[in-house]
């Protein structure tokens, strides 16, 4: 029997190539053999009520971190930013465990919209 050597396109393959597909590849990267599924009925997922809210919660967080970030974020006009988000500039250069200013300006993000920085 012949020895089949993926090429690496197939070879680096692992998971479902879109949401809707129904063929799951598989590769043992030890062995380098490559394992295709095809499933007939997926699971569908129904999110619970308490995942629906964080879900909401989630969302409008972002949203809010965003709309913070372009009215305070660094323009022609204004080439370093407004004060106040140089103040949180700092805040987030002097701390190590959140890395980007989108995720630290998020993280002091309360439910109303407003945040506190330190």
């Amino acid at each position: 029997m012949a020895k089949v050597t993926p090429i690496s396109l197939v070879a680096n393959l692992s998971g479902k190539l879109s949401q809707n597909d129904d063929t799951y590849f598989a590769t043992n990267r030890q062995t380098g053999r490559v394992r295709a599924v095809r499933m007939k009925n997926g699971t569908i997922f129904v999110p619970t009520p308490a995942q629906l809210e964080a879900q909401a919660k989630f969302s409008l967080r972002a949203r809010n971190t965003s709309a913070w970030l372009s009215a305070n974020a660094p323009t022609d006009e204004l080439p370093k930013g407004t004060e106040l988000f140089q103040k949180v500039l700092a805040a987030y250069k002097a701390q190590h465990k959140i890395g980007t200013i989108f995720g630290y300006v998020a993280s002091r993000m309360n439910d109303d919209g407003t945040f506190s920085i330190g």
